[in-house]
């Protein structure tokens, strides 16, 4: 969602530096963490400046600095150890000139004493902050206290900033933000937002992010996408790397509208109480080599408490593109690399049918950067119906690449044990189009794109614990077999449990319970009946008895036959038969292979000889074009009535049969 961004009032702004007390934790709190490539910032010795001032460098002592002038270009001023302030006005603020330097002595504070909006605003460009603690600054929400009108050029490095409200540090192009502890802020740890969306060349490296969104901004302004550890707005190209993000009360890092060209890497993210990571509305990202645990805890359960099947997720990308026509070091979206371990879920990649450009359910005002951000109107009726509109007015979730992944998951782990109906899920699904009136992606046209038509792949990861899948729809639930069987075709050498998963069966009948023959009917001249003992496997069987003498025929009464088939296939078909009680007449097993509609595309046959002892009858058949369903017939001509044959542990399913002994 675009925000509108205050200015700072330069008229009313003083250019002065201040300091603050010591809060605790501030360069002497010792941070515990699991063993990673990432360290610790926040109360590490990494954020004590140089106890003796730069050659040439003005001195700013403690205490009040509303008289010192801070906006002078190209200088560098050391703050003092002890707390600075800077005034008593809302509007007191440092403003500082291009290429200028601030630097703090070891303890040396900026405190905004709840009384300052802003610490550093304006424009200037090639600014450096170093080594200070800058807190008690009351921002405005959306806006921030660091480069409040994100400057760009900055570097910041090796500062405290925290307990302040709104951001605590916004972001311009080419800034450099490394090696700094963001500690429980109102709104934000960082928000890289600028106006006309010219953040290029951005650098957040070796931070630690923590606890913000301390004024839990999405209750008090439900549905506003405004909160988290760090969020990026229309940026083009950033290195997110290194980080240590963890305990923000709401995501951990998020990229919403119109994002281009990240790299996130190597972080450590977890203890989030919503997604590790969200992408969102945007194009061609590396997430890579991060471990990510323990997240969305707390907004999966709220989901799981109201009954929303909604699948919470780790790793969120929603109407995220690949785009080989927007620039970038890559024209995926690829995930790879990383380590998932009892977070709510694992990854979500989700395509909102009625969001596109100039619909209402677009809560941004952007196009899509094919179209142009600005250019939203040409987005309408009739002509989004047509080419290339009808392809370039909308985010699709595409050209999306997850592979070498580890995925764990224990349930009873994560929030002292969650419902797997709602946890523990995996997902590639959006919803039913319906509005508006004029869209041209009513339906299904969008959740079948998404599964079959994007170039969505999972592939060659690794999963343990039990894993379910969501796919097309949020009612859909389906197990790692049917994700990675034929009519999805997910996780290609990937491995569950240490084994591949064992492709799902189109239909498996072993009449073990029921009191039912359905769906088995008789057809013409016959009766069938579920026998119990003398079964193959188990106690159940199903006999088939000639009512007649001449022809007699058994069928299914599921028309138009069983789902799931998927066109140019192989499947394998079995089953175990044997004689009745009298002698059994040649039967033959014919295996109809039919459309969507219920037509008939071919019929193969499989003969049945006369067996008194329990015997397989098996094939193998390709699924001719067009099928997608399938069902079958027996059929046999006797002399006289009386029952015929048992069959018992029938399948038809991908692969290999696995015979029964």
């Amino acid at each position: 969602m675009r925000r509108t961004w205050p200015l700072a009032l330069a008229a009313l702004a003083a250019a002065v530096m201040g300091g603050a007390t010591p809060a605790s934790g501030d360069a002497v709190e010792s941070a515990t963490r699991s063993t990673t490539a990432t360290a610790a910032v926040c109360g590490s010795s990494s954020l004590n400046g140089p106890a003796t001032p730069p050659t040439g460098a003005v001195v700013v002592p403690a205490g009040d600095n509303s008289g010192v002038d801070l906006r002078k270009a190209n200088t560098t001023y050391y703050f003092e150890t002890g707390t600075h302030t800077l005034g008593t006005g809302e509007y007191a603020q440092i403003m500082p000139g291009d290429g200028a330097t601030f630097i703090g002595a070891p303890g040396a504070v900026l405190n905004g004493q709840g009384l300052n909006k802003y610490a550093f605003t304006q424009k200037a460009t090639g600014v450096t902050i170093r080594y200070l603690t800058i807190t008690g600054f009351i921002a405005p929400h959306d806006e921030g206290v660091v480069n409040h009108d994100s400057g760009d050029g900055w570097v910041v490095e090796h500062n405290t900033i925290r307990d302040n409200r709104g951001a605590g540090l916004m972001a311009g192009a080419t800034n450099k933000i490394r090696g700094n502890c963001l500690k429980d802020n109102g709104q934000y740890g960082l928000n890289a937002y600028k106006a006309g969306n010219t953040i290029t060349g951005l650098v957040v490296a070796d931070n630690e992010f923590t606890g913000n969104n301390t004024d839990d901004w999405e209750q008090q302004v439900p549905g506003c996408g405004c909160t988290g550890g760090m969020k990026f707005w229309a940026v083009n190209g950033a290195d997110v790397t290194g980080n240590w993000v963890h305990g923000n009360h709401g995501p951990g890092v998020w990229a919403d509208t119109n994002n281009n060209d990240f790299l996130i890497e190597n972080n450590l993210i977890e203890d989030n109480e919503s997604l590790a990571i969200f992408y969102e509305i945007s194009y061609n990202v590396v997430i890579r080599n991060n471990t990510i645990r323990g997240n969305a805890w707390k907004s999966g359960a709220e989901r799981a408490t109201k009954g929303d099947p909604f699948p919470e997720a780790a790793i969120y990308l929603s109407e995220a593109d690949g785009e080989p026509r927007v620039r970038a070091r890559t024209s995926k979206i690829e995930i790879t690399g990383n380590r998932l371990e009892n977070n709510w879920g694992g990854i979500t990649a989700w395509a909102n049918a009625d969001r596109f450009c100039n619909s209402p359910a677009s809560t941004t005002g952007d196009c899509t950067l094919i179209v142009g951000p600005t250019n939203t109107s040409q987005c309408s009726a009739p002509a989004i119906a047509g080419e290339p509109l009808y392809t370039d007015c909308r985010w699709w979730t595409k050209n999306v690449d997850i592979h070498h992944n580890t995925f764990a998951f224990d349930p009873s782990a994560v929030n002292g044990g969650c419902p797997t109906q709602y946890c523990g899920h995996m997902a590639l699904l959006s919803n039913w189009g319906t509005y508006p009136d004029w869209s041209p992606y009513k339906g299904a046209v969008i959740q079948q794109k998404i599964v079959h038509g994007s170039n969505n792949s999972w592939h060659d990861n690794t999963y343990t614990g039990p894993w379910q899948f969501r796919v097309a729809d949020m009612g859909s639930r389906i197990s790692p077999g049917q994700w990675a069987g034929p009519q999805y075709g997910q996780d290609a050498r990937s491995t569950f449990d240490g084994g591949a998963p064992v492709p799902p069966a189109i239909a498996e009948h072993d009449f073990e319970s029921g009191t039912t023959t359905s769906p088995y009917t008789p057809w013409y001249g016959a009766g069938v009946a579920r026998q119990t003992g003398n079964a193959h496997g188990g106690t159940g069987s199903l006999q088939m008895t000639g009512t007649q003498s001449g022809g007699s025929a058994v069928a299914l009464d599921n028309f138009p036959g069983y789902s799931g088939v998927v066109a140019g296939t192989s499947y394998q078909v079995s089953l175990w038969y044997r004689e009745a009680v009298a002698t059994m007449p040649a039967v033959t097993w014919n295996v109809r292979w039919r459309d969507e509609s219920g037509t008939v595309l071919r019929t193969d046959a499989i003969s049945l000889a006369q067996k008194t002892a329990w015997t397989e009858a098996a094939g193998t058949f390709t699924a001719p074009a067009g099928a997608t369903r399938v069902d079958w017939t027996f059929v046999w001509n006797a002399s006289t009535a009386g029952p015929a044959f048992q069959i018992d542990d029938l399948a038809i399913r991908p692969g290999q049969v696995t015979k029964k002994a």
